[in-house]
């Protein structure tokens, strides 16, 4: 026995049906034979108890049933109104195949980020193509995407029909409105008049015969006819649509209307084959392509009760992919198995481009081969399966040149005839920010070698019209700006010229390999400015490059070799490279104009120059007055260097401060040769309590000498240990003690080099002795500092005394008075080497023995040092107590600040 689908089908309904029967007759007889059989109570049931219990139990068997479909739902062989579940599935495919008018999916899966499954058609053209090409106009006539018309004018032209509802309106001796439906006979029944045909008529006709029958009965009264509801009529859609059968729509649907109610056409389905057949058996062919691109279509036709819409398989079909409006599949025209590639196009929307397109036609051989032939596309068509592609052959922009830089918009410019660079700079808004017009470079190719070549170009000449320049489509022209011209002058550019690689930027890594390989000194002027202005050759780990430069990192080595350095009095001291000799005046310009120090009396030019021929370069210097010379006469050429000197000025730089006991204390600019009584003098000179024989005089020069000298001598002091320490060791006997030693010693050697020296200066502060020794009178410099303090009453005896502190002066007391009110010696004292320190910074020794009869004058504010005999200790006694004498230098150090104060 052979079994099909649709037999299977009927089984399964008949089997399910006499299911429920036999199901229910169980139920019924079980619930009678309780009610006969049960308590006295269920007597008391009534129907309608009876009828709830058999529809529960019978919700529960349909629920429990094995025809119970996987979703749950009642599409099962119990409910005999229930779809096929085979067409369901079909259906819920089609659904999730749906597409919209532009091939995109609009289906609840795709708004959750699925794909809807591609057709078969669609599978094997994307197979082909490797693109995804979607069929043409499917999407159109989707659920949702149109609405028939149900309200609006009603044309005269409208025929009626059984059920339309008619509004009919009196005014004269007579006013009002009524409502009358056409009956099943055909007739609408109004008041006053016999019964009136409609059916067939339209609504014109009615209208004029309604107030023909008025004018007749009803003398002065107008009557006014218009359409209420309209009738629904009966119309069947077969085929490839996604819901096939009757349907219902009111009597203005038309065949796309019917469509959209069916839930549109299948993609197996033909969108250029329908035929409409109406009730008399006429057939009407539809080609809803026509429709889709906005033509005359028998698809607009007004469906009529009894009408049947036939949707046949699709036909052959063509594709379209590449660089076009709309790739897609489209299906021949009605009895064609073929397309024209001309039309082919059209539907497709045509080539993105009118010109400079590719086009490729796939099709097969008799074997089933696919070959590839090229086509112009304007002959030829394509056969069933055939594909043509389109793809952008040259993407090249004719009569155009790119500019770049600093412009204001970047981007093609269109060229005149003659491609003048003079007209496409005839728009000075082109410029924008700081453009550097002096030099700028135009990327083309060599006509001969079609290399890549860089030629610079001075715009100067070309907006003053004394120069201009051709150039080819296809050319880049580059304005540089501030931004770029600025790098020139960077640490990262000396860097690369020394032989580093700052990293971050190619266009100094270029350089420097450009100058490790290239022998002759063609950055000469470069270099001799980086080394001049004291540019640093330590450029950071990590360069930012200039725009410009970093786009062409060649572009680089062009411009150093064409700089000329303006170094001096000048605003931004740089390098500016230039094209051919230019003016002074320009060259002053572009680096901001002079200084208001500059002497332009002498004005310095270095020439480099070699003639053609010439085996050595020549170096030329001239002194110009440009007060007797113009700037614009004066030629500037590359390679050359300007230096613009600095009037001499009696203004020293810097301040001098003044503090302590003055008038009137602060900071004081100072001329050339200016001196000490005289910077007194302007601070309101000394008051009653200044001390000037204990002025602190500091100088950030002598300072920095000091510094240097602390350094030299922890250097000596470290060697020294080193080479005493190896010969103590051979006569130690413990090794700990020389390491301890060592490392005392090196602290100490570390102290000194890192200790921050005062820089001070002994002078002679007090005015009245300066004006009678005007050799004593320092010359001021810029930095200094002169701290002029009270007079003090005290003694300083710091050292090896057994009591060190201040004590009080008194006049006349001498030195070893002082010692002996501070206790006397102590025990390792060396009073041999005992010194004094004045309070002006000047020291003097002492001789303190019992027999010596010299008198060293202690003033006030002095301090007496009694140092630590050290003879009678070895070298690791004396490491060991490195300690002490650091305290003792460190209370030294405090005194003397005390006297600073």
């Amino acid at each position: 026995m052979i079994f099909d689908t649709a037999s299977l089908r009927g089984t399964s309904r008949t089997g399910s049906r006499s299911f429920r029967r036999g199901a229910l007759s169980v139920v019924t007889l079980g619930l009678a034979i309780g009610l006969y059989l049960g308590v006295p109570s269920a007597s008391a049931q009534t129907l309608l108890d009876l009828q709830g219990q058999i529809e529960a139990a019978t919700q529960s068997l349909q629920q429990q049933s094995p025809f119970q479909s996987g979703d749950g739902s009642e599409g099962s062989g119990l409910n005999p109104n229930a779809p096929d579940r085979a067409a369901a599935e079909e259906q819920q495919t089609d659904e999730a195949n749906a597409t919209d008018e532009n091939g995109e999916d609009q289906t609840d899966a795709q708004r959750l980020g699925r794909f809807a499954a591609p057709s078969s058609i669609e599978r094997d053209y994307a197979l082909r193509t490797g693109s995804t090409l979607r069929q043409y106009g499917y999407g159109t006539f989707a659920r949702g995407h149109r609405t028939p018309l149900t309200s609006g004018e009603i044309s005269p032209d409208y025929v009626l029909g059984i059920g339309d509802e008619l509004v009919v309106t009196y005014r004269g001796q007579m006013s009002r409105t009524v409502s009358a439906v056409v009956n099943r006979d055909g007739d609408v029944i109004l008041p006053d008049i016999a019964p009136l045909r409609a059916v067939g008529l339209t609504i014109g006709d009615l209208r004029d015969r309604l107030r023909e029958e008025t004018r007749r009965s009803m003398t002065g009264t107008e009557v006014f006819v218009s359409v209420g509801n309209i009738r629904l009529i009966s119309v069947a859609v077969l085929g490839e649509v996604r819901r096939p059968g009757t349907l219902s729509v009111n009597s203005f649907a038309t065949v796309v209307d019917a469509l959209v109610a069916a839930d549109g056409v299948r993609r197996s389905g033909s969108l250029r084959r329908l035929e409409l057949v109406r009730a008399d058996g006429t057939r009407l062919p539809i080609d809803l392509y026509q429709y889709l691109t906005g033509g005359a279509s028998a698809a607009q036709t007004v469906l009529r009760d009894g009408d049947r819409i036939v949707v046949p398989l699709i036909g052959p079909t063509v594709a379209v992919d590449g660089d076009v409006a709309r790739p897609g599949i489209f299906e021949t025209s009605p009895g064609q198995s073929s397309m024209a590639m001309d039309d082919a196009l059209r539907l497709a929307g045509g080539p993105l481009r009118p010109a400079g397109n590719r086009l490729m036609h796939i099709s097969f051989g008799p074997d089933g081969v696919q070959t590839v032939n090229t086509t112009n596309g304007r002959t030829g068509s394509l056969k069933r399966g055939e594909i043509l592609q389109v793809f952008i052959d040259r993407n090249v922009v004719g009569g155009t040149a790119v500019v770049e830089g600093s412009v204001s918009t970047p981007g093609p410019r269109a060229l005149d005839s003659r491609g003048s660079l003079k007209s496409l700079l005839a728009n000075i808004d082109l410029l924008s920010g700081s453009p550097y017009l002096p030099f700028g470079v135009v990327l083309t190719r060599e006509p001969s070698t079609l290399l890549p070549r860089m030629v610079p170009v001075d715009l100067v000449s070309v907006l003053n019209g004394t120069q201009d320049m051709t150039l080819n489509s296809g050319d880049r022209f580059l304005i540089l700006g501030a931004q770029d011209i600025a790098f020139l002058s960077s640490p990262a550019v000396a860097e690369a010229l020394a032989g580093g690689d700052p990293a971050g930027c190619q266009a100094t890594s270029y350089l420097r390999n450009i100058a490790r390989r290239s022998q002759a000194d063609s950055f000469i002027s470069a270099r001799q400015f980086l080394m001049q202005s004291g540019t640093p050759s330590n450029a950071p780990a990590k360069v930012a490059c200039a725009p410009s430069l970093e786009q062409y990192p060649s572009l680089l080595p062009l411009m150093l070799e064409n700089v000329s350095a303006i170094v001096g009095d000048v605003r931004r001291p740089g390098l500016y490279p230039i094209v051919q000799p230019v003016s002074l005046r320009l060259m002053l310009n572009a680096a901001g104009g002079l200084g208001r120090s500059a002497d332009i009396s002498r004005v310095e030019i270095t020439r480099y120059d070699a003639a053609v021929g010439a085996t050595t370069t020549d170096i030329t210097r001239e002194a110009l007055d440009l007060t007797k010379v113009s700037l614009d006469s004066v030629v500037v050429r590359p390679g050359d260097m300007v230096r613009i000197a600095t009037r001499v000025t009696t203004r020293e730089r810097g301040l001098v401060t003044v503090r302590g006991e003055v008038l009137r204390p602060g900071n004081y600019d100072i001329r050339r040769g200016e001196r000490l009584s005289e910077v007194l003098a302007r601070a309101g000179g000394l008051s009653a309590e200044a001390y000037p024989f204990g002025a602190v005089f500091t100088r950030d020069r002598v300072r920095e000498l000091e510094r240097q000298a602390n350094r030299r001598t922890a250097s000596e002091l470290q060697k020294g240990i080193v080479s005493l320490l190896a010969r103590q060791s051979q006569r130690s006997t413990t090794g700990t003690g020389v390491a301890d030693a060592m490392g005392v010693m090196r602290d100490l050697v570390k102290d000194l080099a890192t200790v921050e020296p005062y820089g001070r200066v002994v002078v002679e502060a007090d005015p009245a002795v300066l004006a009678a020794r005007p050799e004593l009178d320092t010359v001021m410099e810029g930095g200094d500092e002169i701290v002029i303090p009270k007079r003090p009453n005290y003694v300083l005896v710091v050292g090896e005394v057994l009591n060190p502190g201040a004590q009080q002066f008194l006049s006349g007391q001498r030195a070893a008075d002082y010692v002996n009110a501070a206790g006397g010696y102590a025990i390792d004292s060396d009073e041999g080497r005992a010194f004094v320190v004045l309070p002006n910074g000047a020291a003097e020794p002492l001789n303190l023995g019992s027999w010596s009869t010299a008198d060293t004058n202690v003033p006030p504010g002095a301090m007496i040092v009694i140092p630590r005999d050290l003879a009678p200790f070895d070298f690791l006694a004396v490491t060991s107590d490195v300690t002490r004498i650091l305290g003792s230098l460190a209370l030294t150090a405090a005194a003397l600040n005390a006297i600073q104060d």
